[in-house]
Order: C-alpha cells, then sequence, then structure tokens
C-alpha cells in the first residue's frame, strides 16, 4: 500500500476526520536515521502525528512538533506540511528498552513521561504559533491529543502506530476524529462505542484494509463525506548544499579563512534528514572575501 492521507467529514457536520498510512514514510526516516526499533517506533508515531495534524492546521505553511521529555530519546522534531511532506529526527537514534507491560515498544519510557510538547504551526501567512502543553504519558497519541484538547477546546481521538520486525517497518499510520460544536451526545457515544472495537490500525493495514475501509470502521454509523482525495505522504526534506552554503555566510571571515587553511572544506549534516554536505577550499575562501 502507497503511502497516503484523506479527509472526511460527516454529512451533518458534527464530526471531522483524517487517516493517513506512513508505512514507507516511516520506513525511510529508520534507514536515513540508523534508528532503532524503540527509536522507529517514537519518530514513527510522531510522523505520522505531524502528518495528520498539518491536514487539519493549515492549507499552506506547515506545522512542527517538537517532544521534549526526561527520556533517553531526547528532543524528538517532527515537520510537516498539508502538501505531504514530512521529515523528523530523534536526539539519540539508537536508544533501545525493552518492551513495555503490554508487550510493546516503550515509547513513553523513550520519549519520556514528564516534559513538554511544542507545536508551531506556520499558517503559510502571518506570524506563526506555538502551543505548549505538558507531556500525558510520552506516548505521543495521547499527548497529541492533550494537545488538541487544549488548543482548540474540542474532544477528539488520536491513534497513531507502528508495527515492525526484523526485516523493517511492515505498517504504519494513524487517524485523528474531532467533534465539532454542533455534536450531541449521542454522536460522543457513538464514537466512543467505534473506538472500543475498532481494534489495532496495523493489524488492519496488514489485512490489507484501505484507507477509505478503515475511516468507515471507525466512523460507523455516520454518513461520512470525503473532503479530498488521498494524497500521497512521502519523507522530504527542504535542506541543500545551497542552503549550507547560505548558512556559512554568516560566519566570521576569520572563521572561514581558518576552516579553508586547516580542514580544506566545511562539512555540514542535516539533522532531520541525516545529508552530509561539503562545501571546498575555494568556496570557502570566496565566502570569505564576500564577508
Amino acid at each position: 500500500m502507497e503511502d497516503g492521507i484523506l479527509r472526511a467529514i460527516s454529512a451533518d457536520g458534527t464530526i471531522r476526520a483524517v487517516i493517513a498510512t506512513t508505512t514507507n514514510l516511516v520506513g525511510d526516516a529508520r534507514r536515513k536515521h540508523a534508528l532503532s526499533f524503540t527509536a522507529t517506533a517514537a519518530l514513527g508515531r510522531a510522523l505520522t502525528g505531524g502528518a495528520l495534524l498539518a491536514s487539519l492546521a493549515s492549507k499552506a505553511g506547515q506545522i512542527t512538533l517538537k517532544f521534549q521529555g526526561n527520556g533517553p530519546l531526547g528532543k524528538l522534531m517532527v515537520d510537516a506540511s498539508p502538501k505531504g511532506t514530512v521529515r523528523g529526527f530523534v536526539e539519540n537514534p539508537q536508544v533501545e528498552l525493552p518492551l513495555n507491560s503490554l508487550g510493546n515498544f516503550d515509547v513513553g519510557g523513550a520519549i519520556g513521561r514528564t516534559g513538554y510538547l511544542h507545536v508551531t504551526v506556520d499558517p503559510g501567512y502571518g506570524i506563526p504559533y506555538t502551543s505548549t502543553v505538558e507531556l500525558a504519558t510520552g506516548e505521543v497519541g495521547e499527548d497529541l491529543n492533550r494537545y488538541l484538547v487544549n488548543s482548540e477546546q474540542t474532544g477528539s481521538v488520536v491513534i497513531v502506530g507502528s508495527h515492525l520486525t526484523a526485516k523493517g517497518v511492515e505498517a504504519a499510520g494513524g487517524l485523528i476524529v474531532q467533534l465539532l460544536p454542533d455534536h450531541c451526545e449521542e454522536t460522543i457515544c457513538r464514537i466512543e462505542n467505534n473506538v472500543s472495537t475498532f481494534g489495532s490500525f496495523t493489524f488492519l493495514m496488514r489485512r490489507g484494509m484501505s484507507l477509505e475501509a478503515m475511516l468507515e470502521r471507525i466512523l460507523n454509523g455516520f454518513d461520512v463525506r470525503a473532503l479530498t482525495e488521498v494524497m500521497p505522504l512521502r519523507f522530504s526534506c527542504k535542506c541543500s548544499n545551497e542552503r549550507f552554503v547560505e548558512a556559512l555566510k554568516v560566519l566570521p571571515k576569520k572563521e572561514l579563512v581558518s576552516m579553508a587553511q586547516e580542514d580544506g572544506q566545511a562539512e555540514g549534516r542535516c539533522h532531520f534528514c541525516n545529508a552530509v554536505y561539503l562545501v571546498g577550499k575555494d568556496c570557502l575562501l570566496n565566502l570569505a572575501q564576500g564577508s
């Protein structure tokens, strides 16, 4: 199944939903950053959550998630755009923890159950704004749900997950269901019942269930209308050699000359995609002359 994201709304206007598959995207992140199993599970959930939130939050611009907990993974960051591009990294990608009491990857222990989630929304115009909430569990889904409840003052359901084996990422994805202002108590009860019988997102994916079918399952009993076609998702970074050169221009002339004479080059590594960029001696000296 190709990665994709789909938005929908109920015909009566009481709920909206967004659902995504991110298997290839998470697999790309795992390979680029040489992630451990635990780090893959953590970053994978955050990448999926970022893609879902970006689809809801803005039509342009981007959304940035920063998890800063007291766990061994350190900082975890994700950038996502409503155009279907997502990137992210963890500070300590090799952290591995034993499975938790439920037999799942201990994402909460890796991120930490004490700390903060910072969500920055850039609508594509005006000034970006940041909301900060305390981590609920460090399990990502619960933390994103707390953010939505605090920032939008509305009930929501957030499900994100990934299934990993020795072969790699076999399934990853998630969904967000939000209650809209016209909802009633019956709407809440129906959603709660659907969630309780929904099962595992990645299990349904591995059985070959489509986004549309999973959406119908979580919104059983509602007349659901798709707002968009399924839009492709991919791991994509904005870094480039040109951007690295532009960043070097802010350095003092003395430092640029020193790098040229002592190292013969400057090396930069992108945090988000782990790409390495090299700028040679001649270019450094030219930049120094322009400083």
